[in-house]
This record gives C-alpha cells, sequence and structure tokens, in this order.
C-alpha cells in the first residue's frame, strides 16, 4: 500500500502537478541542445527526446491508475 499523499486527491491535481514537472523538464534538458551545435547538437535532441517521451509515458500512466482510483485514492 502505498502512503497516502495528500496534494494527490485526485486526476486534474494529478495532472496540473505532471504538467508543471514536464515543462520544467523540458527546459532544464534542453540545456545542451541550445549550447551545442553540428552532430552533437542532434545527438542531444536525439537524448533528450527519449527522455522526455519516457517521462511522458510515465506520466500518463500514473494519470491512468490516479484516474481509475488505483493509487493515491
Amino acid at each position: 500500500m502505498l502512503p497516502y499523499i495528500p496534494f494527490l486527491i485526485g486526476p486534474l491535481s494529478f495532472g496540473i502537478i505532471a504538467m508543471l514537472v514536464f515543462a520544467g523538464s523540458i527546459v532544464v534538458l534542453t540545456i545542451p541542445v541550445f549550447a551545442t551545435r553540428g552532430n552533437a547538437q542532434k545527438a542531444w535532441f536525439g537524448a533528450v527526446t527519449v527522455l522526455l517521451l519516457g517521462e511522458a509515458v510515465g506520466l500518463g500512466t500514473l494519470g491512468v491508475l490516479v484516474d481509475r482510483g488505483t493509487i493515491w485514492n
């Protein structure tokens, strides 16, 4: 049983928190992309894309589980 986290009461609040986390990750993770040029920039962009895709899948899965009441409800 997961501990009760009071600020994750419903799917709407979790969605807002997930959106803020994802937006912050985009800002932080794309710094190396904008700091490089050429092939290094392409490599950083690919790595950041994979990380953000994984994060989006994880947050989406958690959002569905919160909405169904499986966790944090």
